[in-house]
């Protein structure tokens, strides 16, 4: 099959001819439709901040497609289903798996990161990381489900326990935090505040539901902002990774409030205040990629017309063209919000 890899050392993709092993009686093996690139696959790729744990390294973890074969264990689906593939990988076995809560699993991956991802023709994985992907919602759509969609749909839902009504701030604009706006719309919130320091990414957030938009300047008190054009802040979600930003929201928040960290950054966290901390019972929390129950309930939202993700695709491309776009969504341009990859093409 054709494939982009990322050679031992190399900072670019290439398109090579990759065999597909034997296929497991646990896997299926899927036609490939749609890839999204997201920020991740550049810190993988063009800075080698995130690396793989196998070669040779084939990217790609928000992947949609149509089932090709089936091993011989494999129950819940046929050739001619149509499925998104979850992007967390997990050990399947322990006490968290079992329980439908991978992403406390202590083996933890990613797909394209830990096995081989959706940059290729086809992908060979197990059956319980398959979801079924209803008629109407497009591939590239489906694909995005996979992380840009259900990861900031944990942190708000089940990480951040948004309540209708909740004031709520997103910080952090990008591929993640966009679709937090628009979730936390979708699940009832009263006001928007979306943060960020690129007024390109606030636009977008804009066009998903923000009602407010605050756009960073050097040496801005985020969280004194916040409070003074909101009152206070119910939920709080940083896709920012810019510590910073949290230790002076924390005020910002009103009694019973929820931070919820999503965002990966260098910065100490370091908040000198815990009696504020206590008295008002403001929690603070990570959240990382998103359990199985995401994706079945963003596809009823979906369905529901709760949640519409059209804007979300800024273009849709051949396999031989992902390095391009990689630096183009690196450099934002066109104001982005995922590029999709398709194999076909």
């Amino acid at each position: 099959m054709k494939a982009a890899v990322l050679p031992q050392g190399s900072r670019s993709l290439e398109i090579q001819e990759l065999d597909l092993p034997t296929l497991l009686p646990n896997q299926v093996k899927i036609k490939v439709k749609a890839c999204g690139i997201c920020g991740s696959d550049i810190h993988l790729v063009l800075h080698g901040k995130m690396r793989a744990t196998y070669t040779p390294c084939v990217p790609g973890h928000e992947t949609s497609g149509v089932v090709e074969e089936v091993g011989q264990q494999v129950t819940r689906f046929k050739k001619g289903d149509r499925v998104v593939v979850s992007a967390g990988t997990s050990c399947g076995k322990c006490k968290h798996c079992l329980a439908g809560r991978e992403n406390l699993c202590e083996e933890i991956g990613v797909l394209g990161f830990n096995q081989r991802g959706g940059f290729a023709e086809y992908l060979q994985i197990e059956e319980r990381y398959l979801h079924n992907l209803p008629d109407e919602i497009p591939f590239t759509e489906g694909a995005i489900l996979a992380d840009a969609v259900s990861t900031p749909y944990h942190a708000v839902k089940y990480q951040g326990e948004i309540k209708p009504g909740d004031t709520v701030a997103i910080i952090g604009c990008g591929g993640l935090g966009i679709h937090a706006v628009a979730i936390a719309k979708a699940l009832g919130a009263g006001r928007i505040f979306a943060v960020d320091i690129d007024s390109g990414s606030l636009e977008n957030a804009k066009s998903y539901g923000a009602d407010e938009l605050i756009l960073v300047e050097k040496n801005m008190q985020v969280g004194k902002v916040l409070k003074e054009k909101s009152g206070g802040i119910d939920l709080l979600c940083d896709f920012s990774g810019f510590m910073p930003n949290i230790e002076n929201s924390v005020r910002a928040m009103n009694r019973g409030g929820r931070i919820v960290l999503v965002g990966i950054g260098r910065n100490k966290l370091e908040i000198p205040m815990p009696f504020f901390l206590i008295e008002r019972q403001i929690r603070i929390t990570g959240s990382y990629g998103s359990d199985r129950r995401a994706i079945p309930e963003l596809i009823q939202l979906y369905k529901d017309k709760k949640l519409n993700l059209t804007k979300s695709i800024s273009g849709v491309h051949k396999l031989e063209d992902t390095n391009e776009f990689l630096h183009a969504l690196e450099e934002k341009k066109g104001n982005p919000i995922r590029f999709i990859i398709n194999p076909e093409l």
